[in-house]
C-alpha cells in the first residue's frame, strides 16, 4: 500500500469522543491557526484521564500570539511555546498540554535534514487530525505527516542492523530518538508504542522504503534484510552523533525557556504532583502567576510530604 494511503486510513476520527472536540474548540477561541494535531499516549491508549497531547500548526505564529511579542519571539527563534488547558465537560475534567507550531516550522522539523529529532519522532507515531481550517490547510499538514514517517523509516533503516522484525527496527529507533531527547524512559517504552500495532507500523516502514527505494528483502517468516552499504550506514551514523550531541543542549534550552513562556505551567505542575504524589499544593492566584518566585516554597511542602527521600 502507498504510503499516504496507509496513513489516510488511520486517521478516521470517529473514534475519538466529542468532549475532545469540544476540548480544543474551549483551546482555540476564535482564533484562526490551520489545523491541531493529537498525538500520544492519550491518545492510542484511549485514556482521556491523564494529559492529552495537542500540537496547534499556525500559518503564522503571530495569528496565535496576537500582539504577545515575547511569546511570538521565543516561539520564533526555539520552538514549540507550551501551554497547559484544562476543561469540564459534564462534570469531568480534561487536561492538555498544547505546543504551538507554525507551518514552516512543521516542515522543516518533519525533514531528513532536521537536527531536531522530537517532531518526526513523534509524528511517526499515531496521531490524528481532529481540527483543520480548510482543505487546503489538511493537505499542509498531511504532507507534513507523511514527511515525518518517510524520515522515521530513513533512520530505522540506517541506525538498525541488517535483519530483523518491523518492530525491532522501529524500537531501535525510538530508543536512540530518547537518548537524544534526554527522556528517562523505561526499558519497554517503545514496545508500548507499537503494542497491537505491530503490523501497522510493518506496513508503515515497508511502504515508506519504497518510496524512498531502500534496498530491502524480505524473509518468509517475515523479516526484513535492509541492503545498506558499510558506507551508508557509517555515514548514516555520523550524522545521527551529530544530532544526539546537538539534542543535549537544544532540550536544555527548550526547559530553560519553558520556565518563563509556559503558559498555565503552574496549574500544569500541581495537577502532575497531585496525579503522582497525592499531594494538593493549592496554589495562590500570585503563584500561578509567578511560578518561578515560588519555586522554593513548592519544594519546601514537597520536602516536608518525603517526597525526596528513599
Amino acid at each position: 500500500m502507498v504510503l499516504s494511503d496507509l496513513l489516510k486510513s488511520s486517521f478516521q476520527t470517529a473514534d475519538v469522543p466529542q468532549s475532545v472536540f469540544e476540548f480544543i474548540q474551549s483551546i482555540l477561541k476564535g482564533r484562526n491557526p490551520i489545523g491541531v494535531i493529537y498525538y500520544g499516549s492519550s491518545l492510542w491508549k484511549q485514556d482521556l484521564s491523564g494529559l492529552l497531547d495537542f500540537y496547534i500548526v499556525c500559518e503564522d505564529l503571530s495569528d496565535w500570539y496576537q500582539g504577545k511579542t515575547g511569546y511570538y519571539l521565543a516561539n520564533k527563534l526555539l520552538p514549540p511555546n507550551i501551554e497547559y488547558h484544562e476543561f469540564t465537560h459534564r462534570e469531568i475534567s480534561f487536561r492538555a498540554k498544547v505546543a504551538i507550531l507554525s507551518l514552516e516550522q512543521l516542515r522543516r522539523a518533519t525533514g531528513l535534514q532536521s537536527i531536531d529529532t522530537t517532531m518526526w519522532a513523534r509524528f511517526c507515531q499515531p496521531v490524528k487530525v481532529l481540527w483543520v481550517r480548510d482543505q487546503s490547510a489538511y493537505q499542509d499538514i498531511f504532507r507534513c505527516l507523511v514527511r515525518a514517517v518517510t524520515t522515521a523509516s530513513w533512520w530505522a533503516a540506517s541506525l538498525g542492523s541488517k535483519e530483523g522484525r518491523g518492530e525491532d527496527f522501529w524500537c531501535n529507533l525510538f530508543a536512540h530518538t530518547y537518548r537524544a531527547e534526554l527522556r528517562v524512559e523505561t526499558k519497554n517504552r517503545p514496545m508500548s508504542i507499537l503494542e497491537n500495532r505491530e503490523d501497522y507500523f510493518t506496513q508503515l516502514l515497508e511502504s515508506a522504503w519504497h518510496g524512498l527505494g531502500v534496498s530491502f528483502s524480505k524473509t518468509q517468516d517475515n523479516c526484513f534484510i535492509v541492503n545498506l552499504s558499510n558506507r551508508e550506514r557509517t555515514n548514516a551514523q555520523k550524522k545521527w552523533k551529530l544530532r544526539q550531541w546537538l539534542g543535549r543542549p537544544l532540550n536544555i534550552a527548550r526547559l530553560t525557556k519553558a520556565a518563563f513562556t509556559f503558559r498555565g505551567g503552574a496549574d500544569y505542575i500541581a495537577w502532575k504532583i497531585n496525579r503522582h504524589q497525592g499531594i494538593e499544593l493549592h496554589l495562590t492566584a500570585f503563584q500561578k502567576k509567578h511560578p518561578l518566585i515560588n519555586a522554593p516554597w513548592i519544594l519546601i511542602k514537597l520536602y516536608r510530604h518525603g517526597v525526596f527521600k528513599n
